[in-house]
């Protein structure tokens, strides 16, 4: 389906968080919903732990779930004291006799699985390890709401690396929509040096999306157009869903 293994994006955690990181209002939602279903959370493909470490230090009792060890290795390092679990494995195959409260991605992850099986298995591992009630949340790009033609190399931003110098970020995008999976292509020059990326994501819409969830077993309780909780649109650039196990 690719010729790499859609990993390439995450081999610089330190520089990634600075790149990414600071999305308190994210991090406010899924905080605010650990809030109102107490109990022990599970953050699947969590990464560097930004979210994972910002429910932490606010009391949330919460593991993390991901497959790339050197992201994994740098939410360690961030977590300090705190009492975190943080587990290398795949999220389509992770097992534990612990069941959780609640289950959330984030950072569009759920994008990453480009099958209809790796879907599927993701949302059994999210299903199998809810309490009965428990709640699973994360969020995606609409398809309906973003602008899926090719685009060449673009400039996209900048950000402040480890060592304060300025990266200059581009990108391009070429969108198989037979698989629904867009291929992002992403540069970024440091003025003496470049890194390119690959990243692959699918766009799944969203009327195929619930019935995946419903197929899964889950009830689909509300979906959101942005962390303030604004009501979804179908012309929404993104849609956050908040399900339950019945």
């Amino acid at each position: 389906m690719i010729d790499h293994n859609n990993q390439e994006e995450y081999r610089d955690p330190m520089n990634y968080d600075l790149e990414f990181g600071g999305e308190t209002d994210k991090y406010e939602f899924f905080l605010q919903l650990a809030k109102k279903n107490p109990g022990h959370v599970l953050e699947l493909a969590c990464g560097t732990g930004l979210a994972t470490l910002y429910l932490a230090e606010r009391g949330v009792q919460i593991s993390g779930v991901d497959i790339v060890e050197p992201m994994l290795a740098y939410a360690r390092v961030k977590a300090k004291d705190l009492p975190v679990a943080f587990i290398e494995a795949d999220a389509r195959t992770f097992e534990s006799d612990q069941r959780f409260s609640m289950i959330f991605l984030t950072g569009n992850a759920f994008q990453a699985f480009l099958s209809d099986e790796d879907q599927q298995a993701l949302l059994q591992t999210a299903y199998n390890h809810l309490e009965p009630g428990g709640i699973f949340a994360f969020e995606m790009r609409n398809p309906d709401g973003n602008d899926l033609s090719d685009e060449e190399e673009e400039h996209w931003g900048t950000f402040v690396d480890v060592d304060g110098v300025t990266v200059n970020v581009s990108g391009s995008q070429t969108y198989d929509a037979e698989k629904q999976i867009m291929h992002w292509t992403t540069v970024r020059d440091w003025g003496h040096r470049q890194t390119t990326s690959r990243i692959a994501c699918r766009f799944t819409d969203v009327q195929t999306l619930k019935q995946l969830l419903s197929k899964q077993g889950f009830t689909l309780e509300r979906q959101y157009a942005n962390w303030d909780q604004t009501t979804f649109q179908p012309s929404s650039p993104m849609v956050i869903s908040v399900c339950k196990k019945g």
